[in-house]
């Protein structure tokens, strides 16, 4: 073991400021109020930014923390717990999502992502970033996607 200390350079990628929603959830953006609402509305228990992660990213892969926007409290029918990702490319997480890609790289056992923007911006969604990539104006795909509540 070296005495040396370990230059690093680390890059932190949360810096939206964000507003509190209709149900008091802080949220960084429209479209994560959107999707709480919805996640709120079926009884399906999540928090925001509830995690920190450190994951090698970009060519040099710098250490960069990320920070999910929604991760939902049950998991999925696999045993991963959920995330979800509202992307918009007018609010770029530093570099859209590749973080995205690189957190995937690292714990895809754990974590599934799911994706949610408009249309017309999956084409700047990068593969290998997500397990599942819902249209932001059709959130009811979400159904199929995250476990819902036993009505009774």
């Amino acid at each position: 073991m070296s005495d040396r200390l370990i230059d690093a350079e680390v890059r932190i990628i949360f810096n939206r400021a964000g507003f509190a929603n209709r149900r008091g959830h802080h949220v960084r953006s429209r479209m994560e109020a959107a999707v709480c609402e919805w996640l709120f509305g079926r009884g399906i228990a999540h928090r925001h930014a509830g995690e920190v992660f450190t994951v090698p990213a970009g060519a040099g892969k710098v250490p960069t923390i990320y920070v999910p926007d929604i991760i939902l409290h049950d998991r999925g029918p696999d045993g991963r717990l959920i995330i979800i990702e509202p992307y918009q490319v007018n609010t770029p997480k530093g570099g859209g999502t590749r973080l995205l890609a690189a957190f995937r790289r690292e714990m895809s056992a754990r974590y599934a992502v799911i994706v949610v923007t408009k249309r017309r911006n999956m084409k700047n969604v990068i593969a290998g970033s997500y397990d599942a990539l819902v249209d932001a104006d059709h959130l009811e795909m979400l159904t199929r996607l995250v476990p819902t509540p036993r009505r009774r």
